[in-house]
Formats: structure tokens, sequence, C-alpha cells
């Protein structure tokens, strides 16, 4: 199976080649800044309530083809692990979104991860082409004055070096990722999201380890099942909290990133917004169902 490479900042993948409404376009079009900021809370609520999103692909994300009908690919998104195909996370995009042909890169050992909300990517004249999201991955080939030189599905490409630089530290990864996170609060919740234009809840648990370059699943159930389990005496900043339908047995639905003194930050809901919540809440706390660990 051939793989292309996602050419725009982000791409949304659909549940199907009918999910899309006429709201959507900007979306369609790959400038999912422009979409969110239109929508209205109840039509991003309809995203979740008529499942009609499987998630989003950053720039340069390498998806593998299935096949093509008419103006759409069907797709897996290969750094997304999903329990559902061994291949990817799937879903629908439009072609327009891909690059027109199999991407193949020269051997390198550097790889630049975009660590601020967005940074800007330039073309070979240094000319700006586009706004990278957070969590953007790219091949480094070398070093230009105060720019990264990069290889991307466009040619080659630059970045301020102080794009790939955390504008957050703390102690540890843990605390770094909390950091991260905070900058998103209240921030509109936004299904299948993983880009600094809007999370769900395993997007943003997902983005926030993968700046630091830490593979986790996409979805909340598949991130329980993997991680070093955490007892709850020894929970620190940055583990995953996990919550379950049926009193914290069944199937798992939220997750959290904890952040001390019993709360955690979290993309709440579809409607609501990134904020911290107390793992008391009486919600919360009825389907607690578990602590992971991914950063070291």
């Amino acid at each position: 199976m051939e793989t292309r490479r996602i050419k725009v900042p982000v791409a949304t993948i659909w549940k199907s080649k009918t999910s899309p409404r006429p709201v959507d376009k900007p979306a369609l079009n790959g400038d999912v800044k422009a979409w969110v900021k239109q929508l209205s809370d109840e039509e991003s609520i309809a995203l979740s309530d008529n499942d009609l999103l499987e998630t989003q692909a950053l720039f340069n994300d390498e998806v593998l083809i299935d096949h093509f009908e008419n103006d759409w690919a069907k797709v897996f998104v290969v750094d997304q692990k999903d329990d559902s195909d061994s291949r990817g996370y799937p879903g629908w995009v439009p072609t327009k979104l891909l690059s027109d042909q199999q991407v193949t890169y020269p051997p390198v050992t550097t790889t630049v991860r975009v660590a601020v909300k967005t940074a800007k990517l330039y073309n070979a004249s240094k000319q700006p082409l586009m706004e990278l999201s957070l969590g953007t991955v790219l091949p480094e080939t070398g070093i230009d004055g105060d720019f990264l030189e990069v290889v991307t599905p466009l040619g080659k490409g630059y970045i301020e070096k102080q794009s790939a630089v955390l504008p957050f530290t703390g102690q540890t990864a843990g605390e770094t990722m909390v950091e991260m996170a905070r900058q998103f609060l209240g921030m509109r919740y936004l299904w299948g999201g993983i880009s600094a234009y809007g999370f769900d809840c395993s997007g943003l648990a997902y983005t926030m380890h993968r700046v630091l370059g830490f593979d986790i699943p996409r979805d909340a159930d598949d991130q329980r099942e993997g991680g070093m389990p955490i007892a709850p005496e020894a929970i620190l900043p940055g583990d995953l909290v996990f919550f379950a339908y049926d009193h914290g047995r069944g199937y798992v639905h939220h997750v959290g990133m904890y952040i001390g003194q019993g709360k955690m930050i979290e993309s709440r809901t579809p409607g609501k917004t990134v904020d911290i919540a107390n793992l008391t809440e009486p919600k919360f706390a009825a389907e607690f169902t578990g602590f992971r660990r991914y950063w070291r």
C-alpha cells in the first residue's frame, strides 16, 4: 500500500465522505484555524453527537492509503495507534490535503518538533508558507543562522530555531507537559482534535506527549491499556487519569492529566473547554478507573 503526507497545517479525518456539513468547508480546505473560529457551540457539539469525525493529522504526518474514491481517500494515520486496526487510525480525508505522491526523505538523524503553540513554516527562499501547530514533526537537515532547515512534503523549508525550544520546563517531563497544557485553559473542546486549535480529551494527552517525543495511543481506552500502571500514592504531575462507565468498570470514555494536589487538567466535554478539575468531583470519583505513566 502506498503512503502520502499531510500537506496542510491540520487535516481533519472524517468518519465518512458524507460527514462534512456546509459549515465544515474551511476544514475540507485544510484551514482548521478558521473552521474552529467560526463554529458555533451547537455546531461544535454536533461533531460529537453525530459522530462525524475520527481524528486529525498534522502537517507532514504519514498516512497509509487504502483506496481513493473521487476526491476522497480512505486512509490510516500511521503514527496514531488504534486497537481497531494495526495500520493506524482510520478515516476519510479530501485528497487535496495530501501530497501528490509518496514522499521519501533522505536519511536524517535529527527530528524537529514544534514546541510552541504555532510556528511559521518558510519556503526555500524564507518566505512564509503556513502556520504549523504545536506537535508538528519534521526531519531536520541543517542549521542556517536563526533557522532550522527541514524537509517537508512541499520541499525544503525552514522554521525558526525558537519554534523547537520548549517555552515551559519542569523538574520532570511530566511537569513540563502540565505546563504546556495550561496554556490551553479556556480553549473550546473539539471532538477529534489534536492541534493547537482544539483538542478532545485524549487528543490533549496525545499531543502533549508527542511534543516531548513520547509515543502513546490516540484514544483514551487504548491509552488506559498501555504505559506504566501507577498506584494512587505514587501519582505525579503528567500522569494520565482515566474514567470509565459502570462505576469505573466499563468502557474508558475520558482522560485527564494529573497536575498535583488532587487535580487534573482536561479537555472536558463537547460544549465545554479545557479546564482544571478536582478528582473528587462526584462524576469523576464515581468513574475513576486508574492512572498510567508514559513519560520517564
